[in-house]
């Protein structure tokens, strides 16, 4: 039968703590270089911190000075909806150049009921025509106030509200 002789653990553990010493020294190293330069007198300056945003813009409105798009009951005009479109009706001229020109089409208007009914910021949100818009903004803008404006959580507020106005030739 064969002996092994047994060897010395030594040199084993000398290489394992100079493999420690040589990993240790290559971390700490770069660290202390940098530190060092701060050390001779060289600064780094740091930027400054970036000034703090500029604040809102204060609303110039208040809240009761927009109209809502969806409140608790619509306004009520006198006689109702009918009404609106025979006043409209009754009212509107067809623009003799756009007759002329054989031009016809929807304009879709839009228009504020304020808290005491009245009509106000009347636009155009869809037109045909220059000449049928103004007509169209005209003979709204000539509406009778409403009877009752709208009501959002029991207060009067002003309203959208928009109307179609069909031009058609006969």
């Amino acid at each position: 039968m064969k002996t092994f002789k047994k060897t010395s653990l030594k040199p084993v553990i000398g290489w394992m703590i100079a493999f420690s010493l040589i990993s240790l020294v290559a971390i700490i190293l770069p660290s202390c270089n940098s530190s060092s330069n701060q050390a001779d007198g060289s600064k780094t300056e740091i930027a400054p911190p970036p000034p703090p945003p500029p604040p809102p813009p204060p609303v110039a409105k208040s809240d009761q000075d927009t109209p809502y798009e969806v409140v608790d009951q619509m306004p009520v005009f006198k006689g109702g909806d009918l009404a609106i479109i025979d006043f409209v009706r009754n009212n509107i001229k067809y623009p003799e150049p756009a007759m002329l020109k054989g031009i016809q089409g929807k304009v879709i208007v839009r228009f504020a009921i304020e808290t005491d009914g009245s009509i106000d910021k009347v636009s155009v949100l869809q037109g045909v025509d220059p000449d049928l818009d103004k007509e169209a903004l005209r003979v709204v803008g000539t509406l009778p106030s409403f009877e009752k404006p709208g009501i959002k959580d029991g207060k009067a507020v002003p309203v959208w509200y928009n109307i179609p106005i069909n031009f058609a030739l006969k």
